[in-house]
């Protein structure tokens, strides 16, 4: 007797368990489908926005105005406000009437001069370089490299062989030093020096296109973005020295160099 009234109980708690478990699945279904339904209010273009335009002025001028559109129709990326963060962004491209704002539009603030966009505070700066010097053709624009010099310690005279013909010039090991001078540079654009052909498909100085294509070329134009300090270094890198590009990633680890670092690794 004792027994089937256990086994009636367990039953019935059972029932219990499963019927609340339905009960909680159809709730939990029926708050996911009325959030998908829930208004929010996300900033749409109400005029055109011009490239370029900050996110404060298009709110002053009334270029966006917020509007309250159902939570499934609007992407995670959508700008619901213009917070501080956001006011001194600038849209990358022109935005049309009616067009949701959302975040990948809006960039950090550039200063555009003769078709460079030179970051906020930089100045733009262009070395030439030969092929090897250059990574191979390898870099490109948007890249980021660091930028080493070759000098000589005695007094000596460094060539770098201008037409990129040819070996540098001699000079005996302990006289000549290569450091780090600029940890890590952004590339601006790139593209053959002045006076040699450029063939279809290489990069211009406008940054677009491949650079490898020019590897059959001697000298590349580097155009770097850099503040007044560092500009003033590498003209005279290039002018005193050797200049010499490495290409980074975002893991490579590089810093200035404080000391001479001596051509032969010490034994571990």
């Amino acid at each position: 007797m004792k027994r089937r009234i256990l086994t009636i109980g367990l039953a019935v708690l059972l029932a219990a368990l499963g019927t609340a478990g339905v009960l909680s699945y159809v709730h939990q279904a029926n708050v996911r489908a009325l959030a998908g339904h829930k208004a929010v209010s996300v900033l749409v273009a109400t005029k055109e926005i011009p490239s370029g335009t900050s996110a404060r002025a298009a709110l002053a001028e009334g270029l966006v105005s917020s509007q309250t559109l159902p939570a499934s129709s609007v992407p995670t990326d959508a700008v619901r406000s213009i917070t501080t963060e956001l006011a001194a962004r600038v849209t990358s491209a022109a935005v049309e009437p009616g067009q949701l704002l959302l975040l990948p539009m809006l960039v950090t603030a550039a200063q555009t001069t003769s078709g460079l966009a030179i970051p906020a505070g930089m100045v733009a700066v262009t070395i030439q370089l030969c092929m090897p010097e250059d990574v191979a053709g390898s870099v490109r624009a948007d890249s980021e490299v660091a930028v080493f010099d070759t000098y000589s310690a005695a007094g000596g005279t460094l060539n770098a062989q201008a037409n990129c013909i040819g070996p540098h010039q001699q000079e005996a090991v302990g006289l000549v030093h290569t450091r780090i001078v600029l940890p890590k540079v952004l590339v601006l654009s790139i593209g053959p020096a002045s006076g040699q052909s450029n063939p279809s498909g290489t990069a211009t100085t406008d940054g677009q296109g491949s650079s490898s294509a020019s590897s059959s070329l001697g000298n590349v134009l580097v155009t770097l973005a850099v503040s007044q300090g560092d500009a003033e270094r590498l003209i005279q890198l290039t002018e005193a020295g050797l200049p010499y590009l490495a290409l980074l990633t975002s893991s490579s680890a590089t810093r200035a160099d404080a000391t001479v670092v001596p051509l032969l690794r010490p034994l571990s």
